[in-house]
């Protein structure tokens, strides 16, 4: 298998780098652990109002050329100390602020103008509107509105990659007799178990070789993948069996242990409509369905044990 898909398929499947970053090319402005809503960061204090929307241009671009990341969160609303808590914010903040010092485009669009950043012309996230009493200021909840949005879109797209890497993984885990019982069978788990090739990963050694998923990745986030924290904003589970809504009709993939009969995988977001609002599965023929499973999506995608698709289901787009 090549690399990139094995690099993906760990990266996603394990959970390294639980934290969605900032940046020119990037989706969202605030850099926060998945179970953690982006309302949080909101401060009590309003952002500060200006007479015209220039002036609030000026102090956004005043606050980067002096490197006050306080003064920037404050002009955005937003609380400066947990915003510092959060992993990557200030590599973020160094990538915006070098973005600002090129390039600070002006969208007009009325009552609301909007800011591309940067060589690439990243738009930032919060539009500067303006009020009832005519003031204008940076409307903190319409950006966290728009991050939760750009969040959304980019979470399921890589989800969406994971599963289809998920399959190329299973496939090459099956071409070699992993536990050494004569049989050519697919992994029922994401992470082996210590000293085993029993899971789509194990640490790469002289003996075992580099895993399916490949050898990118530590301890530290082996551990965050136990404690089952997601990757991208979505959690993976293995399921080890089809229902009646598939061609061929329900079976268990497993026979006398070992799984042999197929494959699947299911992907739900960690929290709906913030970090994802689709479901995904995939089987071993490699197409990938999605779902939209309401508020309830947590307890929904915990009683699925079987890849069956049903009327609500439909075919990815992609």
């Amino acid at each position: 298998m090549k690399t990139c898909v094995r690099s993906l398929v760990l990266r996603s499947l394990l959970g390294v780098g639980m934290i969605l970053g900032i940046g020119a090319g990037s989706a969202s402005f605030v850099s926060a652990q998945e179970e953690q809503s982006l309302t949080d960061y909101v401060t009590k204090n309003d952002p500060p109002l200006f007479d015209d929307p220039s002036a609030a241009v000026e102090a956004f671009k005043s606050v980067l050329a002096k490197d006050d990341f306080d003064g920037l969160a404050a002009l955005l609303g937003l609380d400066a100390a947990k915003l510092r808590s959060g992993e990557g914010v200030m590599d973020t903040y160094a990538q915006i602020k070098q973005g600002a010092a090129k390039t600070v485009i002006v969208r007009d669009l009325g009552d609301r103008k909007e800011l591309d950043i940067g060589d690439k012309l990243w738009p930032l996230p919060f539009p500067i509107v303006k009020g009832k009493d005519g003031k204008w200021a940076f409307d903190t909840y319409a950006g966290i509105e728009e991050i939760i949005n750009r969040r959304v879109g980019e979470n399921e797209i890589a989800a969406i990659e994971t599963v289809r890497a998920y399959v190329d993984a299973q496939r090459d885990y099956a071409s070699e007799d992993r536990d050494g019982d004569g049989v050519l069978e697919y992994a029922q788990k994401l992470a082996s178990s210590e000293g085993l090739t029993d899971g789509l990963y194990w640490p790469s050694d002289e003996a075992n070789g580099i895993s399916p998923a490949g050898d990118f990745i530590n301890q530290a986030a082996l551990d965050k993948a136990k404690k089952g924290d997601g990757y991208f904003g979505y959690r993976f589970r293995i399921l080890n069996g089809q229902g009646k809504n598939i061609a061929g009709g329900a079976y268990n993939y497993v026979i006398n242990g070992n799984m042999i009969a197929g494959f699947a995988l299911l992907a739900w977001p960690v929290k709906y409509a913030e970090t994802g609002v689709h479901t995904f599965a995939v089987n071993h023929q490699g197409i990938v369905y999605q779902a939209d499973l309401g508020p309830k999506t947590e307890a929904v995608a915990g009683a699925i044990k079987q890849f069956n698709p049903g009327e609500k289901w439909q075919l990815t787009d992609d």
